[in-house]
């Protein structure tokens, strides 16, 4: 499935299959919300890496796979229209 164009839009259906495969989240969670508060962890990201690849048909570089990028559905939307080209 291709990438939205809109990045909240591909934010919002990161978070959807965060919550759907990877991680029970807290009423009001958003895509701006912190994902390391959530429970995610390094096996997590890994998951979510094959997830997106998946899903998006995008592998990200090794140099976007940092806590930074992966803080937030936002960030990792932000880096997967990066990465899209």
């Amino acid at each position: 499935m291709p990438i939205p164009h809109d990045p909240l839009q591909l934010a919002e259906r990161l978070l959807t299959r965060i919550r759907a495969d990877l991680l029970e989240t807290p009423d009001g969670f958003s895509v701006d919300s912190d994902l390391f508060a959530a429970g995610l962890d390094s096996m997590a990201i890994m998951q979510l890496t094959l997830i997106i690849e998946e899903e998006f048909g995008v592998t990200l570089p090794d140099r976007l796979i940092t806590r930074t990028t992966f803080g937030s559905a936002r960030r990792i939307a932000e880096a997967l229209t990066a990465a899209a080209g």
